[in-house]
């Protein structure tokens, strides 16, 4: 069955909407089948001591080839930028990378998009939201792997990020590979990050 799935702008509204307001989703880690085969997921990983300046930092400054991209999780193979990064941003950039989902290497290219196409970010201040990334990833010949979102929210202990999948034409067993890999990820991220960011100031 062909997935609805085209780009960010296919995202769920009410979900989008969840995730600006107050509180927690139904859904904070899992997954579940959406229409024919497509999937969605949900990770959600606290970051001690963390602030959403910091998750920036580590996207649009840190991250600068493939030895930091390893540092942050050994499913992490290869990484660049395309020539449209600039610096102290990712907006409108794409990294073209190679990591492990699962027992599979998958390469990949993720694009990068201002969070106003899909949110008012105006209202962002309102429920402490620091920092949000909009993303799609594509194969080489430019097939959606998936569409996603990293939102950041600063709070008494340092921050927390609620991450979000849209995933066409998937499997039980590959939305559970990609919920296991992005929480293993973000664990990873959140015990390196604070020391990583006061070495670099």
């Amino acid at each position: 069955m062909a997935t609805k799935f085209r780009d960010r702008f296919d995202m769920d509204r009410a979900i989008l909407d969840e995730l600006t307001a107050p509180g927690y989703a139904g859904l904070e880690m899992g997954f579940r089948q959406i229409d024919g085969g497509d999937y969605f997921a949900a990770t959600y990983c606290r970051f001690p001591y963390a602030k959403g300046k910091m998750v920036d930092w580590w996207f649009s400054t840190f991250l600068t080839d493939t030895g930091s991209y390893r540092i942050w999780s050994p499913d992490h193979i290869s990484f660049r930028w395309d020539d449209k990064k600039r610096p102290g941003t990712i907006v409108g950039a794409t990294h073209i990378s190679e990591e492990y989902l699962g027992p599979e290497l998958i390469p990949m290219e993720i694009s990068f998009f201002d969070p106003a196409d899909i949110f008012d970010t105006t209202k962002f201040a309102e429920t402490d939201i620091s920092y949000v990334l909009v993303a799609e990833n594509h194969t080489h010949e430019g097939e959606l792997i998936s569409m996603f979102l990293h939102v950041v929210r600063d709070t008494y202990f340092g921050c927390e990020m609620r991450n979000r999948f849209w995933v066409p034409n998937s499997t039980d067993a590959s939305a559970a590979d990609l919920v296991s890999h992005n929480a293993r990820e973000m664990g990873s991220l959140a015990e390196i990050l604070p020391s990583l960011y006061q070495k670099s100031l």
